[in-house]
C-alpha cells in the first residue's frame, strides 16, 4: 500500500486523469454523434444497438488511451534513471505490482465512466424500455477486461523503451489494426481485437428495406477462446512484466 500511496504521489501533478478526460471525451463525441437523431425504430432498438456500436467504438480509440495512460505512468523512472536504485527502497518487482494497481483504478474509473455515460446517453435520447442489466454488466466486465490487457501490454513496452514515442506509436498502430480487424471478422485472437470477440450483438442489414436489425450472439467455440484468449493475455503480460521489472531492479 505504501509503494501505490509513493505511485499517485509521483503523477500528482502530471494530470494523467486531465489526459484520460480529454480523450474519453472525444470518445464520447463520437457516440453522440453516431446517434444525435434516432428515428422510431433505433429508439426501439438504442439499448441492444448501443452494445453493438461501444465495442467498435473501444477497439479504435482504448489501444491508444492505455498507450498514453501507461506511457505517463512509466516514464518518471526512464526520466530519473532510476531502475537499478529502487532495490534500496523496495522488494524486486514491488513497484511494477504499484504500477498496475495504479492503472487498474484507472481502468475502473474510465470504464465505469464510460458506461454511465451510455446508460445516461439512452434514457436522454428516449429509447424503449430499459438496459438489460445482465449483458450491461458483462460488457462492463469484459471492457474492463480488454482494457487492462491493452494497459498490461503497453506497460511492458513503456518499461523497455527509454523513448516513450515508440510504445505510443505502438498504441495508434494497434488503434489502426482494430480498425483494419472490424472490416474482417467480429473476432480476433490478437491483445487489440479482444473488443471485438467481446462483443455481445450482432446485426443484420437488410439492403431492400434498408433496416437494421440487432441481436444478441451465440458464441460459436472458436468465438468462446477468443473470448478467453482477453484473458491469457493479461496473464502473459503480468508475468512477462514483473520478470522484466524484477530484473530492471537488480
Amino acid at each position: 500500500m505504501i509503494t501505490l500511496r509513493m505511485e499517485f504521489q509521483k503523477i500528482k501533478r502530471k494530470k494523467i486523469g486531465l489526459t484520460m478526460c480529454a480523450l474519453i471525451c472525444v470518445q464520447f463525441a463520437w457516440l453522440l454523434w453516431s446517434g444525435s437523431h434516432p428515428d422510431e425504430n433505433e429508439r426501439l432498438q438504442g439499448w441492444i444497438e448501443t452494445l453493438y456500436s461501444l465495442p467498435l467504438v473501444s477497439v479504435i480509440m482504448m489501444p491508444t488511451i492505455m498507450s498514453v495512460l501507461a506511457s505517463r505512468l512509466a516514464d518518471i523512472e526512464h526520466k530519473g534513471n532510476t531502475y537499478k536504485l529502487l532495490n534500496t527502497l523496495h522488494r524486486p518487482g514491488a513497484l511494477y505490482h504499484a504500477k498496475v494497481l495504479c492503472g487498474l483504478c484507472f481502468i475502473l474509473a474510465i470504464s465505469a465512466v464510460q458506461f454511465i455515460f451510455v446508460i445516461a446517453l439512452g434514457y436522454a435520447r428516449g429509447y424503449a424500455g430499459h438496459p438489460e442489466w445482465k449483458y450491461y454488466v458483462t460488457a462492463f466486465m469484459l471492457n474492463f477486461a480488454c482494457c487492462l490487457s491493452l494497459y498490461l501490454l503497453q506497460l511492458l513496452l513503456s518499461m523497455l523503451f527509454f523513448n516513450q514515442m515508440i510504445p505510443l506509436v505502438a498504441g495508434l498502430g494497434g488503434s489502426m489494426l482494430g480498425l483494419i480487424l472490424m472490416y474482417v471478422k467480429m473476432y480476433s485472437f490478437l491483445p487489440w481485437g479482444g473488443f471485438l470477440s467481446a462483443a455481445q450483438v450482432s446485426m443484420d442489414w437488410n439492403p431492400d428495406t434498408r433496416v437494421i436489425h440487432f441481436y444478441y450472439r451465440e458464441y460459436s467455440p472458436i468465438e468462446l477462446c477468443a473470448v478467453a484468449m482477453i484473458f491469457v493475455w493479461i496473464a502473459v503480460f503480468y508475468a512477462a512484466g514483473r520478470i522484466l521489472f524484477a530484473r530492471k531492479d537488480v
